[in-house]
């Protein structure tokens, strides 16, 4: 019994597919504004939710503007099943290891540790410290570039090896 030649088969079939689907016209794709809610969630956070946009920066009172100029969070460890929050002087050699209902620099009550802040509060206030800070545009000039000018003579190589003729090493470490 001999079989169908169904590699022939699939070979005049499958132009004729091709050349039916490029004479169809391309989907609508829904307008990109419908997928604003998808984009506002983050994908890497656990929560999934928006972050917050709120910069507290301009609302905070004096107190808490000190705070922030004062203090910053350089860690947050665990030790012993308790999370620990790392804070560090920003002028200075101070350094503490808090855990959560402890007080930072008088009333300042340690509320909340997260991976990556830990929000404090003092009489209604609240003042979030975030582990990694933006940091200022570097104001140092970039250093200029010297501009060689291009050699088409390659500088001539001595050979110290006496008799061995020279050869050369290919990207790969292979000699030719």
């Amino acid at each position: 019994m001999k079989h169908p030649p169904w590699p022939l088969l699939l070979m005049l079939w499958l132009p004729a597919v091709l050349a039916q689907n490029e004479n169809e016209t391309p989907p609508e794709y829904p307008p990109l504004e419908q997928f604003d809610s998808m984009l506002e969630r983050p994908l890497f956070s656990t929560t999934r939710r928006p972050e917050n946009d709120e910069d507290d920066s301009d609302t905070l009172s004096e107190s808490a503007a000190e705070m922030r100029e004062k203090w910053r969070l350089s860690g947050v460890v665990w030790e012993n099943e308790q999370q620990l929050a790392l804070f560090s002087e920003r002028q200075g050699e101070g350094r503490l290891r808090i855990r959560t209902g402890m007080y930072l620099d008088g009333n300042w009550q340690l509320q909340d540790i997260t991976e990556d802040s830990a929000t404090l509060t003092d009489n209604g206030q609240r003042l979030r410290l975030e582990l990694w800070e933006p940091r200022e545009p570097s104001t140092r000039p970039l250093p200029e570039q010297e501009e060689s000018a291009p050699t088409d003579e390659q500088p001539e190589q001595d050979n110290d090896h006496g008799d061995e003729p020279e050869t050369e090493q290919g990207s790969n470490g292979e000699s030719s």
